[in-house]
């Protein structure tokens, strides 16, 4: 009798074969691996109990003069804030246009011939149309822009008195902006701008107002190096990366005369959806056509181990909607996009940036940001609800289901040549309030294309140890844990002896 160990290193595989991610986790939902121990995420609680109006795509939060926290919540057709725990509609009262999109579906959405004449098609080779909003803070003021309106608002939550009731607009600014990003010397930039994509604006400092250039400001525009449009823009330490349909630029305070400069950055690494865009403090991430980014003074694509699960998935014509968070408190950067034919983000990939690992699931969120502000990080859905997550347990997280967390391993090699095992027992390691905590599942094949054999589930006890009986040259193993509490799972092994060859 020898027992072996049957648990995987950290961290899902999912590109290639089933035999090429042997011995390694290839699939997953609602896990974390940290230190190499499998452990499950935390729950979401509502931040408020009634939905807002339409699907939330954005999110933003920062702290007033006085310290309360601000949060600005962009849906597909309304802006609200949360302040002083009220929550707010803050959405202009006329000449704004909403995010709400434009669905591809259509009479002339795809190949002529291929459906029939004077219906609508069920199929659609265009993309969504997914406006997005951009949010940042001028002191104590919110200060944002739809990039489907085009036009830049703001909001006082105006500590001690009476917080606006709506978002105003901000005299003399440009118009036909995608994005806004509020620079470290304190010039509002507007990214896109006057009807010229490729034109980056910047205000005086100190006065938002003030945006054409004299000898007595430092008010102006720039124009990016590369070709196309700039779409968004986010701050890496004394830059501002300006992201455009074919890479980057990054823009930089030079000081008088010319304020600031811009250069390229980067090419050929264009990001997928401008909400897929994350800061980590000291990179920032992405996701690109078919690969992972990140930047920390250079470009670089980094290996993602799950692509395959993304882009075999991905509902290609709403790939716009993905949107990325960061969760500093696990080291996690987290990326939902839509898959099959869903027009929803409902799947996501998620990568340990400390420890390098990666893992998969299931999860409907159209934006999430990072504690700091708050207690929790914060994501919204497709419905229109606001949660707090890794609060409590997965239990009673709204629209949990009958969703569990699981971890599965590609096949296990357990024998040499056409010999094969007996397994007896298996011991694990693990750990959980109430045991058992977690349930492990058995299957095996004696080839690799042959018929695959369920050898049952096992739960444990008090005694550490649960018989069982197989005969396997490979087995797959399946962890599914309880989602009323916390457990963790080490290494598993299991007490077997060699047999015989099979004929």
């Amino acid at each position: 009798m020898a027992l072996i160990n049957v648990t995987p290193p950290s961290g899902v595989v999912t590109n290639g074969t089933d035999y090429q991610n042997a011995g390694r986790w290839v699939d997953s939902n609602l896990i974390r691996f940290a230190d190499g121990i499998l452990k499950p995420m935390g729950g979401w609680d509502l931040l408020k109990s009634a939905a807002l109006d339409g699907a939330i795509i954005g999110l933003y939060a920062y702290n007033d003069n006085n310290g309360n926290p601000v949060l600005a919540v962009g849906t597909r057709n309304k802006v609200y804030t949360l302040y002083n725990y009220v929550w707010t509609d803050i959405t202009p009262s006329s000449s704004y246009t909403p995010p709400s999109g434009t669905d591809p579906l259509g009479y002339g959405a795809y190949n002529y011939n291929v459906e029939d004449y004077s219906t609508a098609r069920s199929q659609s080779g265009l993309n969504f149309n997914a406006n997005s909003y951009s949010f940042d803070n001028w002191g104590q003021e919110l200060v944002w822009v739809a990039s489907s309106d085009g036009k830049i608002y703001k909001w006082n939550p105006n500590p001690g008195g009476t917080a606006d009731t709506t978002s105003s607009l901000i005299s003399n600014a440009p118009t036909s902006v995608n994005a806004i990003v509020v620079s470290n010397e304190r010039h509002l930039i507007a990214i896109g701008s006057n009807a010229d994509p490729r034109r980056i604006s910047f205000s005086d400092r100190e006065d938002y107002t003030s945006w054409t250039s004299t000898s007595l400001n430092s008010a102006g525009y720039l124009q990016i190096p590369s070709g196309g449009r700039a779409l968004s823009g986010i701050i890496y330490k004394d830059d501002i990366l300006i992201h455009t349909d074919t890479g980057i630029g990054a823009m930089r305070f030079i000081g008088s005369p010319l304020v600031y400069s811009i250069r390229d950055a980067g090419t050929n690494c264009k990001a997928i959806s401008t909400r897929a865009i994350v800061s980590a403090g000291n990179f920032v991430a992405w996701l690109g056509e078919r690969s992972v980014f990140i930047y920390d003074g250079a470009v670089k694509e980094i290996p993602c181990p799950v692509q395959d699960y993304l882009f075999s998935n991905l509902n290609e014509n709403y790939k716009k909607v993905i949107a990325g968070g960061v969760n500093s408190q696990f080291n996690e950067i987290v990326w939902f996009f839509p898959s099959g034919e869903s027009q929803q983000n409902d799947k996501y990939i998620k990568w340990n940036f400390l420890e390098n690992i990666w893992d998969v699931g299931t999860l409907s969120r159209g934006a999430y940001i990072d504690q700091g502000v708050f207690d929790y990080p914060i994501a919204g859905d497709s419905d229109g609800f606001v949660y707090y997550h890794e609060k409590g347990n997965l239990f009673n997280s709204k629209n949990l289901g009958t969703a569990k967390p699981t971890a599965t391993t590609g096949p296990i090699e357990l024998s040499q040549g056409n010999r094969y095992i007996h397994a007896t027992q298996v011991i694990p390691d693990s750990e959980a309030n109430t045991l058992p905590g977690v349930t492990l599942s058995f299957k095996g094949r004696f080839t690799p294309l042959g018929p695959e054999t369920d050898f049952g589930s096992v739960t444990f006890d008090s005694d550490g140890y649960e018989d069982v009986r197989f005969s396997t040259r490979s087995m797959t193993m399946e962890i599914t844990g309880d989602s009323n509490q916390d457990f963790s799972v080490g290494n598993i092994r299991l007490d077997v002896k060699q047999g015989g060859s099979r004929r």
